[in-house]
């Protein structure tokens, strides 16, 4: 019998590795455009940017016992599926958390020209599940008369039902100055904060972070913690209280959190104070009662703010069985430090106080990498993080930027390969020059197709990762991409397509959604939105109105 396992959280825990470390059915010797494709389709009300999630051998009230599939979509609906049966096409349950609000919408965003989110907004966020409460968290946002709120619910895995009294109205008032505050408060309103990352379960509280949407000022970075047993407010994080925006989207991906349940995350663009006040393009550390523990922003932090280059365009990988963890953004660098040892900030032009950084791949115009370079040549931003797989190579992170190919990084004696690259100016306005490194891949992909560039599409968001394999056995590893098939995805609805590759040689793609297309193919691609592998079958989302359940024909 196959062993049964789930998957609770986006990126599998609370590490987010990615990882499904127990798929003994898929190898890289049976996903093959012959053996591995399309099982079915479930049809879904809207477009899901959450990844789906999967309980196995649950029992339903007169419905037997069932491998379970979740999906939240942007109508705010949840859906519980039969995972496996072709023929179980209704779903065991689902349930609407409210009307979403339509786009465009003059409050959301900067009208009319808002385009990162098409068609409405509810739930964008990925839910998380507790199986010792029986339920799955969602936050829903809603949109009633011209009343907005962002809602935490608490449904029941096997009916959907509200638990612990649920919803809850997300609600915050803090004492601040910016330009939105009223009084010395700074009060949290929900058109203005956009909630993309996932959801944190850990100590037995939920956890949910707050951006923009399209930067439209005023707002902030917000992080609120609740009960996942009374629903209760326990804390409250923001950002930039006393100065503006620092947002927490991370490309859909949720904080992590360690084994003492220390919460670790990415903020974006905004105001900077090494005193304490305000944390734009940082990595932050906080104990479970949100108290600020520990963090780190590269020197370069006001070029990367005024240019759009956020630091916090993915999340944070808390490495396997060491201190380390990794994250980068749009420069294109990745950031190793030490999680009890962050390193704060250097003023001098290089962050030798952390353990490393260098480029995923080189900017295109060296003399002016980390200006106007994010805007003058191909950019290679990080979107949702990378992922990680400790195999029979030893461990290697993998990650897809925009622009270039799939990357494997391997991790030796706690650090990654490097070389030196050609000495870099800051920017023209700085004439002070530092000695970057570029990472050394140990592998990457060579896909190029369709449009013969590199990774195979121009432009947002690069490949959105994650792992399957039965431990570390030989032949077991597969790195899934989902992926725009050929245009950017940035402020546009666009083809998608689900790859696999060899964990162990990026070289050999087996199987991807395009060789079979009648049979196979994904339709609009999920922005943000990683596949879901459990028991031998893949689990990906569409803006197509439905989701694909790939495996073994």
């Amino acid at each position: 019998m196959v062993e049964t396992i789930n998957v609770l959280t986006q990126h599998n825990d609370n590490s987010r590795t990615g990882a499904n470390l127990q798929e003994v059915v898929l190898t890289t010797s049976n996903v093959n455009q012959r053996q591995f494709g399309k099982l079915f389709e479930r049809q879904v009300d809207g477009e899901t940017y959450a990844q789906p999630l999967y309980v196995g051998n649950l029992t339903f009230p007169n419905q037997g016992t069932h491998n379970v599939v979740y999906v939240a979509t942007m109508h705010n609906s949840v859906y519980a599926f039969d995972a496996d049966d072709p023929q179980a096409a209704s779903p065991l349950w689902k349930t609407s958390l409210g009307p979403s609000a339509p786009l465009p919408d003059p409050n959301i965003g900067p009208f009319p020209n808002y385009r990162d989110i098409s068609v409405e907004v509810g739930i964008l966020s990925t839910p998380v599940i507790s199986l010792t409460h029986n339920a799955l968290y969602a936050l829903a946002f809603t949109k009633v008369g011209n009343t907005y709120a962002h809602r935490l619910h608490a449904l029941d895995l096997t009916t959907g039902v509200e638990k612990f009294g649920g919803p809850v109205q997300l609600q915050a008032n803090i004492p601040g100055t910016d330009a939105g505050s009223v009084n010395g408060r700074v009060i949290f309103t929900s058109h203005q904060q956009l909630q993309r990352s996932a959801l944190l379960l850990a100590n037995d509280t939920i956890y949910i972070a707050f951006a923009a949407y399209g930067d439209k000022d005023p707002y902030h970075g917000w992080v609120f913690a609740y009960s996942a047993s009374t629903l209760k407010q326990s804390a409250v994080f923001n950002t930039s209280p006393n100065g503006k925006q620092a947002g927490i989207w991370m490309a859909g991906q949720g904080p992590s959190a360690d084994s003492n349940n220390n919460i670790y995350l990415l903020t974006g663009n905004g105001s900077f104070d090494s005193g304490g006040s305000a944390w734009g393009d940082c990595f932050l550390k906080f104990r479970p009662n949100l108290t600020l523990l520990d963090w780190f922003s590269p020197f370069d932090n006001s070029d990367l703010s005024n240019h759009d280059a956020d630091v916090g365009s993915s999340g944070a990988l808390l490495i396997p069985n060491t201190n380390l963890l990794v994250g980068g953004g749009k420069e294109g660098k990745f950031h190793l430090m030490q999680t009890d040892k962050m390193g704060h900030i250097n003023s001098q032009p290089q962050n030798s106080q952390i353990v490393q950084d260098f480029y995923i791949t080189l900017p295109d115009n060296l003399n002016d990498a980390i200006g106007s370079a994010m805007r003058t040549g191909e950019s290679h931003h990080i979107h949702g993080g990378p992922v990680y797989w400790n195999g029979p190579h030893g461990p290697w992170i993998y990650v897809w930027p925009e622009d270039t190919f799939l990357k494997a990084f391997a991790l030796v004696n706690g650090k990654f390969q490097t070389k030196p690259a050609p000495p870099i100016q800051l920017t023209p306005q700085k004439p002070s020059k530092i000695t970057a490194q570029q990472g050394v891949p140990i592998s990457q992909s060579t896909t190029t197709d369709p449009t013969g560039k590199p990774g195979g599409s121009v432009g947002m968001p690069g490949g959105i990762l994650s792992i399957s394999a039965n431990g570390s056995t030989p032949g077991s590893g597969i790195v899934w991409a989902s992926h725009p098939y050929r245009m950017d995805a940035n402020q546009a609805v666009v083809e998608g397509i689900v790859r696999a590759y060899d964990a162990s040689d990026l070289t050999k793609e087996l199987w991807n959604s395009k060789q079979n297309a009648s049979r196979d193919d994904i339709g609009n691609f999920a922005k943000f939105c990683p596949p879901t592998i459990a028991n031998g079958k893949v689990y990906m989302a569409s803006f197509s109105g439905h989701l694909a359940v790939y495996g073994l024909l």
